[in-house]
């Protein structure tokens, strides 16, 4: 910037007064301060191939974002509270309305999903009481593209409460729709989600304290299931098999999952992705249209407290994963929900492929999964009148001003683009957040997701699949 400062200001080609190099200095020095002051409250974030998004609009939904594609194929979305509508897939969006209920009052969805016909679905939570423990969902129809909506049908009357990831219902080849779901049961802490006298994790930028903390300390077990419905939303099931938790160690040790997202692989074969606290999400499969399930298996997918989406890309039958990618070392060191990242599998989620930073903090596109164990961040403070606890200097470092989290993907794959919404916030030299808005939405051709190219098949991956002639 200062060089073209200089470039600027021209002189003609003779020897330089003492006033005009006063004059350039004076230009230099301003232009260094204002990069100077520009770098201590910019975003550092990147993403890769920002050349190639289509559009970028930034938002106040937080992680409450839901869509879903209508029958004349104009996209329905709902987020903090209110609807709106794109006619051209995402580029533009029409000025917000609120959906009604049948008693005209407003309402909002937290998961979209098409019913036969024209009609729209909708899931959304309430409290019955005060418990953290508490939760009903409650189904909705619309039969005019979410301006008006049904009584609700609560679909788990009974049992523990049902707790949801946002924008995961599932219509499947059959008609069923599927509803992916968690439990959590435990007694509260100090904070709910907090363990009692335990300290918050965190880091420091530009020497403020900083939590970076993700229910690390949380003391409630969480497991997944599924519901389901035949019958357009009318009535409930649910799978046969319980709820599914990780067992680290047969018939003895075992660890949470949460926040489940669900996806159809081919007919009556569903993908389940969960978040957990090991390092990995995990996986589980069902053969029956979620009516059973296999017990969940840690996926290649590094990363630890924080949901991932997964979809079918129907034109090809690929997966599309977009996750909060994190390595146990960057975990470690503080980096917590700072690269949010896509993958592709071409074989049907056993292996996962062209994976791109859609935002991050760090270049690399794809890190290894560490060992299946809890991890968390090293710093950790407590804000009771407690001693501090020990920590491994080498993963201790002074936080990036700009240091940011991005997380929580809602995704909805089009005919040839992928709108994805997230949670979005960054923070300054302070130490204050910068919301900017709370979400971000980015509308990605399909091809972005492959590197640049039209979707296409790997041919390694084809003959590896195929049994071994003699």
């Amino acid at each position: 910037m200062w060089i073209a400062a200089l470039r600027a200001h021209k002189v003609p080609n003779r020897k330089m007064s003492k006033s005009t190099l006063a004059g350039c200095v004076v230009l230099v020095v301003v232009a260094l301060l204002g990069l100077h002051a520009r770098a201590q409250t910019r975003i550092p974030s990147m993403m890769t191939n920002p050349q190639g998004m289509l559009a970028l609009h930034e938002q106040s939904y937080g992680h409450s974002v839901t869509w879903v594609e209508l029958a004349d194929g104009k996209v329905l979305l709902s987020g903090g509270g209110e609807f709106r509508v794109s006619k051209d897939g995402g580029l533009t969006w029409s000025e917000p309305f609120h959906g009604k209920d049948e008693k005209g009052s407003p309402v909002a969805a937290e998961a979209l999903v098409r019913l036969s016909g024209k009609a729209v679905g909708m899931v959304a939570s309430q409290r019955p009481t005060a418990s953290p423990n508490s939760s009903e969902l409650m189904f909705r129809r619309s039969d005019d593209d979410g301006r008006t909506w049904s009584s609700f049908v609560v679909i788990n009357p009974k049992g523990p409460a049902a707790f949801m990831l946002q924008d995961v219902l599932l219509r499947t080849h059959s008609g069923r729709i599927i509803l992916p779901v968690f439990l959590i049961i435990g007694q509260g802490g100090d904070f709910a989600w907090h363990l009692e006298e335990q300290p918050f994790v965190g880091g420091f930028v530009n020497g403020n304290f900083v939590s970076v903390d993700a229910h690390f300390y949380d003391p409630h077990f969480g497991a997944s299931y599924v519901f389901f419905s035949d019958d357009d939303g009318k009535s409930w099931q649910r799978n046969r098999d319980g709820e599914l938790f990780i067992l680290l160690k047969d018939g003895g040790l075992v660890e949470s999952t949460f926040e489940p997202s669900v996806t159809e692989v081919s007919p009556g074969k569903l993908l389940m992705l969960m978040r957990t606290r090991v390092g990995r999400y995990f996986q589980a499969w069902s053969q029956n249209n979620g009516e059973t399930w296999t017990r969940p298996q840690p996926t290649q997918l590094a990363g630890t407290q924080a949901p991932a989406q997964v979809r079918t890309i129907k034109d090809t039958g690929h997966l599309l994963c977009v996750f909060t990618q994190q390595s146990s070392e960057e975990v470690r060191r503080g980096f917590m929900r700072t690269r949010l990242t896509s993958a592709i599998s071409r074989t049907g989620g056993r292996l996962w492929e062209h994976f791109q930073n859609v935002e991050s903090l760090h270049e690399a596109t794809h890190v290894a999964p560490g060992p299946i164990e809890i991890v968390r961040p090293e710093e950790a403070y407590s804000i009771r009148e407690k001693g501090a606890r020990e920590a491994d200097p080498k993963y201790v470092a002074p936080l990036p001003i700009g240091y940011g989290r991005w997380s929580y993907p809602s995704v909805l794959i089009l005919k040839d683009r992928v709108l994805i919404s997230y949670t979005y916030s960054w923070v300054d030299e302070t130490g204050a957040e910068n919301v900017k808005n709370g979400s971000r939405l980015k509308v990605l051709p399909l091809t972005w997701f492959y590197g640049g190219r039209a979707p296409y098949d790997n041919d390694m991956l084809k003959r590896l699949s195929q049994p071994p002639r003699p």
